[in-house]
């Protein structure tokens, strides 16, 4: 019986001891080399720098995705159903609904109803395939190329030409313009997406987009909630002043500037605690006056299409007109009448250059620019020079001329 214990125990201990070894063998695999891409795991006491590409290499053995043939697998993304292609080395893997999240668009996630994604092993640390978004009947098909190795992974997507209102299906069940509105023009895009910097490259370009049945066109003769357009208008200057601040290619765009929303996101991409937005006045009236404040995709998507009929519909008068008769000024002013009367004691249409450069330089974040200057007593003479700068029609010896006397200047008389 000793004897017998004696083997029990030794045979275990053996079993610990081969069990220890190939736990460590595996643990040293997983660790990453100096200047490889890691990201920590920990199992107990022990944390490592694991290998990134070692884990990808891993779950992407063929052995592994044929154990995982005909599952479903709760993920972050949702549950993804996962099966064989119909050819060696290919897999379809199937998301429904799928969520993915995007600091840049917002805290909400992007939610869809179904994600199709065709793969197919190029090479061991290179996959290629096809992804389809949304329904068979409207989906939003496109290309998509990944390549990793030691120092980090590129993933490459381009999307098929194809019809905006196929985009905006996507997001039907949270946009209920989707329903009544007739949505024309076209869409495609690239994007490419660096890891682990996590740089996010998008390339849209939109051809003919035009947007009918929102009833933006009741807006030709309506009263503005803050009260009538001044008789007199609103001036000179402060339109002006107003357009270098916020959109200087108005006159250019059909409601959405497709140039500066990717200048935003680039920038944004490069300093996380940028806040470049990227909106037209057209836009801007579009979230006063329907989309609201959130900030989310969901918000970005329904103030786009108001834009673009706003502007097919009211002009790009009676566009910037609404907007300066309603736009928040801050300490609970709106309009841009009001806004002049509370701030330089005069009427808008009285408003010199400078005057209304710096009035226009408030629609940034009017409260916080205001209580800046409540506070220094201070002019933000860098963010009014740029306005000024930006002027036109105005000869550049002028503007100079008010940049350099902005230091002498103030609000108040």
């Amino acid at each position: 019986m000793r004897r017998a214990w004696r083997w029990l125990l030794g045979g275990l201990l053996a079993l610990a001891a081969i069990a220890g070894v190939a736990a460590w063998g595996a643990w040293s695999l997983l660790r990453a080399a100096p200047g490889e891409w890691s990201h920590p795991l920990q199992w107990g006491p022990w944390r490592i720098e694991a290998s990134v590409p070692t884990l990808l290499r891993m779950a992407t053995h063929p052995l592994v995705l044929r154990r995982l043939e005909g599952r479903t697998l709760a993920t972050p993304f949702g549950p993804v159903h996962w099966e064989a292609g119909d050819a060696a080395n290919r897999w379809r893997m199937r998301c429904a609904p799928c969520r993915v999240r995007l600091p840049e668009l917002g805290r909400d996630p992007v939610v869809l109803a179904q994600v199709r994604i065709d793969a197919h092993r190029l090479a061991q640390d290179q996959w290629q395939g096809e992804l389809m978004l949304g329904d068979e009947a409207h989906a939003v098909r496109g290309r998509w190329k990944a390549v990793f190795d030691a120092r980090g992974a590129e993933l490459r997507v381009q999307l098929d030409d194809t019809p905006l209102d196929h985009a905006y299906r996507l997001f039907a069940d949270a946009i209920p313009e989707v329903g009544r509105a007739r949505i024309e023009g076209r869409l495609r895009l690239s994007a490419q997406l660096r890891l682990p910097q996590r740089e996010l490259a998008v390339q849209p370009q939109i051809e003919g987009f035009r947007v009918e049945g929102l009833g933006t066109e009741a807006l030709l003769d309506a009263r503005p909630a803050c009260g009538p357009v001044p008789a007199q208008g609103f001036g000179v200057w402060l339109p002006r002043a107003v357009i270098a601040a916020e959109d200087q290619r108005f006159f250019e765009h059909p409601g959405y500037d497709l140039r500066e929303m990717n200048a935003a996101w680039s920038l944004n991409q490069r300093q996380r605690d940028a806040t470049r937005g990227g909106s037209t006045l057209s836009q801007q009236l579009a979230k006063l006056l329907y989309a609201g404040d959130g900030r989310d995709h969901v918000r970005k998507l329904r103030e786009l299409l108001y834009a673009v009929e706003l502007d097919r519909t009211l002009g790009k008068a009676r566009v910037l007109q609404l907007y300066l008769a309603i736009a928040p000024w801050g300490e609970g002013r709106c309009g841009a009448a009001a806004a002049s009367r509370h701030y330089l004691h005069k009427r808008v249409d009285k408003l010199t250059p400078t005057e209304a450069a710096w009035l226009a330089s408030l629609l940034r974040a009017p409260d916080r620019e205001w209580g800046r200057f409540e506070q220094s007593g201070e002019v933000d003479v860098e963010r009014v020079g740029w306005v000024i700068a930006h002027l036109r029609p105005m000869n550049a010896e002028r503007r100079q001329a008010l940049v350099d006397a902005l230091p002498q200047w103030s609000p108040r008389p």
